[in-house]
């Protein structure tokens, strides 16, 4: 029984430490969301996608997320405008998303974006792991 106590308070501290040591990274998930915008109004693409993570591209095709990125422009005109709908942070065991919705106001029409950000505790780098865009009822 006393093992067990020792065991359970050890437990406890190693947990309270990683959570007290795990920081709030909103500042710098919303630098990354900052720079995919800016990627995306001066059509750099390829500045856009080193802003992506290895899982993203696990389920994406390099080469056809860069077209659908360059479709955008090219189908709607320039993006003119940029309006924030929410942002959420969700604290998870291996690390924490920041969930970010949007809406792109281009010339010819409106894209609603969501964009996940990503920090783990064994990454070093905070990334693009999610990014939804969607035109009236069609994925882009």
């Amino acid at each position: 029984m006393k093992r067990l106590m020792i065991w359970t308070g050890v437990c406890t501290v190693l947990l309270l430490t990683g959570c007290l040591t795990q920081a709030n990274q909103q500042a710098e998930a919303n630098q990354i969301v900052t720079k995919m915008h800016a990627a995306i109004q001066a059509q750099d693409w390829d500045a856009a996608l080193t802003l992506y993570g290895d899982d993203f591209f696990a389920g994406h095709s390099k080469k056809n997320w860069r077209a659908t990125l360059v479709s955008m422009p090219a189908r709607l005109g320039k993006l003119v405008e940029i309006k924030p709908g929410f942002a959420q942070k969700d604290p998870r065991f291996g690390g924490d998303f920041y969930i970010y919705g949007f809406r792109l106001f281009f010339e010819r029409g409106v894209v609603r974006e969501t964009l996940t950000v990503f920090t783990g505790i064994e990454r070093k780098k905070m990334v693009v792991t999610g990014h939804l865009l969607k035109l009236k009822n069609e994925m882009l």
